[in-house]
């Protein structure tokens, strides 16, 4: 009974060490500068100031974002892409 009980801890085990899946907040994400027709990059001092087609959002945090949105980043405007884990 013993033998079945300590293998049956390490078949828990085994498996939920292979579900080490991070959450979105550390998962990485693309930024890619925003382009304008004359191939410069978009300038900002605040997210809202970045052009953006009406699907794509603001960002609203740092971290944890699920689709790709914009951001104003050290005065350049960023399309910020979530890669999956």
């Amino acid at each position: 009974m013993r033998t079945r009980i300590g293998a049956l801890v390490l078949a828990v085990a085994a498996g939920l060490a292979g579900c080490n899946t991070a959450p979105a907040e550390e998962c990485a994400s693309q930024q890619l500068p925003v382009i304008n027709a004359q191939g410069a990059e978009y300038r900002c001092t605040a997210s809202e100031d970045c052009p953006r087609s009406s699907g794509v959002p603001l960002c609203v945090s740092d971290t944890g974002n699920l689709e790709a949105c914009v951001r104003c980043i050290e005065t350049r405007c960023y399309t910020v892409t979530p890669e999956a884990c």
